[in-house]
């Protein structure tokens, strides 16, 4: 091998040194930023966590009775969208249809409860009338009874 070669691969060694040790510290830095991010990543998560388990406290605290209701309502969600297994069918299936059966004649009554009220809020046309000619009458008379004492 000639000088020249030998000046060569040396000159060859530096760069490759170099470039590893440039690409050791840039790599160093990119850990660093990378743990400073995850660190500042984990304790706002944290933070934030911290934060809505003490609001979900105090709504829970001020307010019982929705979150009764909300759990309750949670629970009837997940319970619709579960299959009904064959054991359920058979032991509640008579149950569920005296359920539905109740609750559908709880509503016809309490529509039928409503129409009737509804109907007598509602004047019928002749009664309507009368009504509105006894108030034009008063008003006439108000306005003479007026008239004859100014």
């Amino acid at each position: 091998m000639t000088d020249h070669d030998h000046s060569i691969v040396d000159r060859t060694k530096d760069a490759a040194a170099q470039a590893f040790d440039t690409t050791k510290a840039q790599t160093a830095l990119a850990v660093d930023k990378t743990r400073e991010t995850v660190v500042h990543a984990y304790d706002a998560t944290r933070k934030t966590t911290g934060d809505a388990v003490h609001q979900a406290v105090d709504g829970i605290e001020s307010n019982p009775l929705a979150a009764l209701v909300g759990g309750i309502a949670v629970g009837v969600a997940i319970g619709a969208l579960l299959p009904r297994t064959q054991a359920e069918a058979r032991h509640l299936g008579p149950i569920g249809k005296r359920l539905n059966e109740s609750a559908s004649a709880a509503v016809r009554a309490a529509r039928d409860q409503g129409k009737q009220e509804l109907s007598g809020l509602v004047p019928d046309k002749s009664n309507a009338k009368e009504k509105a000619g006894s108030v034009v009458e008063a008003v006439i008379q108000a306005a003479r009874a007026g008239a004859t004492t100014a």
